[in-house]
């Protein structure tokens, strides 16, 4: 298989898309006038203490304030991406139960924070509608081949580094280094086969990187910002690049160039996949993708059998419709809903990522009546994320084809970052049909006129609607005027909304509709 990674900068704005075989598995989005905040730490001061949801608020001087929670207090979270296991028993090194059997029940949250109180906390997940990001205590520092953690004394390896040989060859590696009194580390997936040297040399970086947080955390005053996060370009060669991918490929001169220096110092074996391009045609256009791209903020996505699936994002969840389409099938009902089903099964998986949907994720297969193709289908949903880097979790698949899954949300989708609410309709996504606002005009004349007979009425509206007035409710309309002894004129105005309807006294008696 052929991967690559093709970054194009331009009008301040970074774009990153991830292809296997030419087809486009990734894609993001960073502007110059986003911020992003997961991973950046903050001196932060604690603005408020709310007891009965054991949180506080903490003050970073950004729009919103982080929400902290008791358990980021004092427990500790896995790193995005990496089940890991402990180095000395096996066990994994999160979760409620150790934390009990160290040192019994959690405290509440007004035992350890207290209002105006300084904190050095790092963003875990970004601001999300009117929720500020959420905080942690517990910092960790991601290098490309581990993770120092200063305040956690646990060193574990990731569970997908499954080679015996290989996890004691790393153990051996990461019980030499010299760590910092009450740090630890977690060896990351990436570092299968690094060399022992290259590993040591990412260890001793994140701890002087940590040495300077400590420094500017001493001299600057709360609420300050001590470390930022890389941006979306260096997070990709830091986090994605490694030997399986044929090229990473940039199209601006100043970013090939920055890129260039972070990875001599950072992966210096893979500089040879680094190319710059200088094409006359954009770099996405280039490589067919930027027709994908554009895709993606569609609400359809089609399976080449002719069936298509249906994303629609809410605030609460995501819910994915899977249909046959003009898929027909070859033999029956139950063919055709199994074909379809584990076709879409891989395409949600790719539209996950590409979408980056977080939260909850309903999904809605074909009916299926044969257990065997339930479980086939749901092996290949599962096997199909297993590829992503963000955690999911994924529940059985009901009778009524049904599965209920969630994925990791660290930062908005790529619809939320790029998308507004409509002004039309207000993010309904619908507003009323002309016929039912011309009926509702209709209710709200007849009230004006009698409550002011004899007068002469103008009602203002959209174009559209006026035209069913005049189409339909014309007699209506005469009535109207004949009950009251009024007048009636319809002006359509193109400038007010569809749903808009304004009526007024006109004193010039002499005007007449029809």
């Amino acid at each position: 298989m052929r991967r690559e990674i093709l970054v194009h900068v331009e009008f301040e704005e970074k774009k990153v898309a991830i292809l296997a075989d030419g087809r486009l598995e990734e894609y993001y989005v960073e502007r110059k006038s986003d911020r992003q905040l997961v991973g950046s730490i903050f001196k932060g001061r604690v603005s408020s203490i709310v007891p009965g949801i054991g949180a506080a608020f903490v003050n970073l001087g950004l729009e919103k304030n982080g929400f902290l929670y008791v358990s980021d207090v004092v427990g500790e979270e896995t790193l995005e991406g990496e089940e890991t296991e402990d180095l000395e028993n096996g066990a994994p090194p999160h979760g409620s139960s150790g934390r009990e059997a160290r040192g019994g029940p959690r405290p509440q949250i007004q035992e350890i924070l207290k209002k105006d109180q300084e904190v050095l906390v790092q963003v875990v997940k970004e601001p999300f509608g009117t929720k500020g990001p959420r905080l942690t205590c517990q910092i960790s520092l991601a290098g490309r081949f581990v993770v120092f953690m200063p305040k956690h004394p646990h060193i574990g390896i990731s569970k997908r580094i499954d080679d015996r040989k290989e996890r004691e060859r790393i153990r051996e590696i990461i019980r030499g280094a010299a760590l910092p009194k009450g740090g630890g580390l977690i060896v990351r997936t990436a570092a299968w086969g690094c060399e022992a040297k290259v590993l040591e040399r990412d260890i001793r970086f994140l701890i002087h990187q940590w040495r300077m947080i400590q420094r500017r955390t001493t001299l600057r005053k709360a609420p300050a910002i001590v470390h930022e996060e890389y941006g979306l370009v260096l997070r990709i060669v830091r986090d994605v690049l490694t030997e399986s991918f044929d090229r990473l490929t940039i199209s601006d001169r100043e970013e090939y160039r920055r890129v260039d220096r972070f990875m001599r110092a950072a992966v210096p074996n893979l500089r040879s996949k680094l190319f710059l391009y200088s094409g006359g045609i954009p770099l996405f256009a280039a490589h067919g993708v930027q027709k994908e791209i554009e895709k993606i903020y569609e609400s359809r996505a089609t399976l080449k059998s002719g069936g298509h699936i249906v994303i629609e994002q809410t605030e609460a969840l995501v819910a994915i419709d899977v249909n046959t389409g003009k898929f027909t099938g070859t033999r029956n009902l139950e063919e055709t809903a199994y074909r379809t089903n584990c076709e879409a099964a891989r395409e949600i998986a790719r539209q996950i990522r590409l979408r980056d949907l977080g939260g909850i994720i309903i999904i809605d297969f074909i009916d299926m009546e044969r257990p065997e193709h339930r479980r086939t289908v749901l092996k290949i949903l599962e096997d199909a994320l297993r590829r992503d880097r963000a955690k999911t979790s994924v529940i059985s698949l009901s009778q009524l084809g049904l599965v209920e899954m969630t994925r990791q949300r660290m930062r908005k989708s790529l619809e939320s970052a790029s998308t507004q609410i409509c002004p039309y309709c207000h993010g309904k996504g619908v507003v009323k049909s002309r016929e039912t606002i011309a009926i509702e005009a209709l209710q709200k004349l007849s009230g004006f006129l009698k409550a002011q007979r004899g007068e002469h009425a103008e009602v203002a509206a959209s174009p559209d609607v006026v035209e069913v007035l005049n189409r339909d409710n014309r007699k209506l309309v005469r009535m109207l005027e004949a009950e009251t002894h009024s007048r009636v004129s319809l002006v359509g105005d193109p400038h007010l909304h569809l749903e808009e309807v304004r009526i007024k006294r006109i004193l010039d008696r002499r005007k007449r509709l029809w």
